[in-house]
């Protein structure tokens, strides 16, 4: 997060925010990367408020995340619920110059990071209930209607990383512009139909995800948007855990995709033709890190 951004919110702000959910006590910075991420306790149990700056999203398009948020718990997914405010509102807006912060508050994801090193925990079994559950969210995103919304999420394809992958580059790598180009390009050749195509989290990776008892909590909805379901898919490998560096890397990962992909299909219907695009949606992926 730039530092002109930071130097915005004032720790008043933060008291003042984390107030209007019952606060009882100073709330503790987590995180900066995109958003700034508390932690604070109230007399319902812990809290994670996050706030964020309206150069980043505006405030109706982060209605549009805890509207598909509450839609999806709905439908039964496990995700950390977004709370009310005392002002009975999911959104509290705060004027900072020309420009504003949205608090929002969840409820604290119980359980812990799986240890994704661990074979004892990051096993067939969790692969396949994460499996599930992305198959399950794409399942029941198809019948998700936005339309009483005043603005919905965007597409991938509106990105600022990949619409201007040229400006954030050095002139020795334009290289992997170009290659860029060439992914979006191909994937622009492609119809999209409600089967292959509508709102996913985009960021649902094992740092996105509490572990309790077996059982998986997401959250973090930050970058929920229109994309390919593969692309959701490609997200949700482990790419920077021991799979990928050991010397049987590749018997790991076909394992984890076996695992993971029949999780998947046991919840939702995708023509296994897609995963001949698996490759180029990680490259896509890593490109946006």
């Amino acid at each position: 997060m730039k530092d002109t951004i930071v130097s915005l919110l004032q720790p008043e702000l933060v008291t003042e925010a984390a107030t209007q959910w019952d606060s009882t006590e100073e709330a503790v910075l987590l995180g900066d990367v995109t958003n700034l991420v508390y932690e604070f306790s109230s007399p319902q149990g812990r809290r994670i408020l996050r706030l964020t700056h309206s150069s980043h999203h505006t405030e109706d398009e982060i209605i549009a995340e805890l509207d598909w948020m509450n839609y999806l718990i709905q439908q039964g997914i496990p995700a950390s619920y977004p709370l009310l405010s005392k002002n009975n509102r999911l959104t509290e807006r705060y004027p900072v110059q020309n420009s504003y912060f949205v608090a929002t508050v969840f409820e604290y994801a119980s359980g812990h990071f799986v240890n994704w090193d661990n074979p004892q925990e990051w096993d067939p079994a969790l692969i396949q209930t994460f499996g599930r559950i992305m198959g399950r969210m794409h399942h029941v995103t198809k019948q998700y209607n936005p339309q009483h919304l005043r603005q919905k999420r965007s597409h991938w394809l509106e990105d600022d990383v990949l619409r201007n992958a040229t400006d954030y580059l050095p002139i020795n790598q334009r290289q992997a512009a170009t290659d860029l180009e060439k992914l979006l390009l191909r994937f622009s050749r492609i119809t999209p139909t409600v089967d292959d195509y509508g709102l996913v989290h985009g960021d649902l990776n094992p740092t996105n995800f509490h572990v309790n008892d077996g059982q998986l909590i997401l959250f973090d909805f930050d970058d929920c948007a229109y994309n390919w379901f593969i692309n959701d898919i490609a997200i949700a490998l482990p790419l920077y855990s021991e799979l990928f560096i050991s010397r049987d890397w590749e018997a790991k990962v076909t394992g984890f995709l076996r695992w993971y992909m029949g999780g998947y299909f046991e919840e939702n219907h995708l023509d296994e033709g897609w995963l001949e695009y698996l490759p180029a949606s990680l490259q896509l992926g890593h490109s946006r890190i």
